[in-house]
């Protein structure tokens, strides 16, 4: 093995060891690659089952991605390369592309490629499994030719340094997860976090007892997947999920659900779903959405200010119009007040008169409507 190739293949180690922990260093280390490999560019390609999760490239004009996107690049009747596939670490070129083309890709593939210089190249599978694939590829364009085998040995070289980076990268989205979750756990609040297949990747301590319950309460874990008791309420937890999921509504923006219990008198939970930002980095490991449960006697001050300023209440006749609404009986109520029963029932009366209803049950249906 020539000195020069050992130099070159310590660089590209060095560079992707490095990616993880700085800045920039995945643009810098996939530079580096396509560099040494004799390429235009390098590309770093995560799909997940039905869609494109990342595409990284180094320096390319943010038309590439609107076209990859438009053509649906994802789909391997439309791409060769994702035709190819290949077993992980399997390095595959142009010889293997020669063969794919003849049945696979479009007109618009084609065109795409040759308009961003990536007619020629190799590729791997870095990542395969639980819905994610990870590719890597260098991307040549017809100027620079077809790679040799010193490159495609180079390629394979890099290749097993930017998996260790991608599992790396892995390890920290877990271990910040877990620490996120500590964090709720100093401060016993039940949290969720969603990940991007719509799965609990971790809960807090506080969420464990709250589906830890017997199966008819509020929430439950159904299959890795949170779920409402109720059959009627769980479509519209699943479906805020979905959207949180999907990208609807602005990163850290709060949307809250009323999730009654299927027992009768049992309290509910106040579930507050929040859009959790993108990173730069992204590579699909990280959670999406997070979940904050929250039992009528938990719910903080601030949460019955809409409660107040849509019906005129005080914050205590908030918090109790909450709790009813929660299902919480009057003695529980009272007895969490400190108050005697005399004293609620009169609040409670200022509370119907001021919302404009006759009895409980249309106040809970209110303040549910309120709430959601």
């Amino acid at each position: 093995m020539d000195s020069l190739f050992v130099r070159e293949a310590g660089e590209i180690e060095n560079a992707f060891l490095a990616a993880p922990f700085e800045d920039d260093g995945w643009n810098a280390a996939l530079r580096l690659f396509a560099r040494r490999t004799g390429s235009s560019r390098a590309q770093l390609l995560g799909l997940g089952d039905d869609a494109t999760l990342f595409n990284f490239m180094p320096d390319i004009d943010p038309a590439y991605q609107r076209e990859f996107m438009e053509i649906e690049g994802w789909w391997p009747e439309v791409n060769w390369r994702v035709a190819a596939g290949g077993r992980p670490m399997e390095v595959l070129s142009e010889a293997h592309y020669d063969i794919v083309r003849q049945h696979s890709g479009t007109d618009d593939y084609e065109e795409h490629v040759r308009k961003w210089d990536g007619v020629h190249g190799c590729q791997t599978v870095l990542v395969e499994g639980e819905g994610l694939m990870v590719g890597l590829a260098a991307l040549r364009s017809e100027r620079d030719g077809r790679t040799a085998g010193r490159d495609r040995k180079l390629f394979a070289a890099g290749a097993t340094y930017a998996l260790a980076a991608v599992r790396m990268q892995q390890a920290m989205a877990q271990r910040g997860t877990a620490m996120t979750v500590g964090a709720f756990d100093a401060i016993g609040v039940a949290a969720f976090l969603i990940d991007r297949h719509g799965t609990v990747a971790a809960l807090s301590a506080a969420a464990e007892a709250i589906v830890g319950e017997r199966a008819d309460g509020a929430l439950c874990l159904r299959r890795g997947r949170l779920g409402a008791g109720r059959r009627d309420a769980d479509p519209v937890l699943q479906t805020a999920l979905a959207r949180a999921l999907n990208g609807a509504g602005a990163e850290g923006a709060m949307q809250q659900y009323w999730i009654a219990s299927p027992r009768n008198g049992a309290p509910g939970i106040l579930c507050e779903l929040f859009r959790l930002p993108r990173r730069q980095w992204d590579f699909g490991f990280d959670p999406r959405v997070l979940v904050v449960a929250r039992r009528a006697a938990d719910i903080p001050a601030m949460r019955t200010a809409p409660l107040r300023d849509a019906l005129g209440l005080t914050a205590a006749e908030a918090e109790i119009a909450l709790r009813l609404a929660n299902g919480e009986a009057r003695e529980e109520i009272a007895a969490g007040r400190g108050t005697s029963a005399l004293t609620l029932g009169t609040q409670i009366k200022s509370i119907l008169r001021k919302s404009d209803v006759g009895r409980e049950a249309e106040l809970t249906a209110l303040v549910n409507r309120l709430m959601r």
